[in-house]
């Protein structure tokens, strides 16, 4: 089985869409997130629901978020301290 290797840092755009399809579809049915690295993170804006989409799997538990603007998905992805919240 591949792992998919990421260079760690914000992923945007069609790199952070790809990014989360894949965990998505190569996760399916399971919760454990066993071939992702656990340091994705990104947000990109989905044309299809009109929404920026948001997304953290630096705890190998991929939350994502659907928000109405890039600073509202950028929050999703910081802490009160201002640093990136994992």
């Amino acid at each position: 089985m591949k792992k998919h290797t990421l260079t760690i840092g914000c992923l945007l755009g069609d790199q952070a869409a790809a990014c989360l399809m894949r965990l998505i579809t190569g996760e399916k049915g399971s919760r454990g997130y066993t071939y992702s690295c656990g340091e994705e993170y990104g947000y990109f804006y989905d044309p299809f629901l009109k929404k920026w989409m948001a997304f953290d799997n630096r705890h190998n538990t991929c939350l994502v978020e659907q928000c109405n603007t890039s600073k509202e998905a950028e929050n999703f992805l910081y802490d009160d301290t201002g640093v990136f919240a994992a």
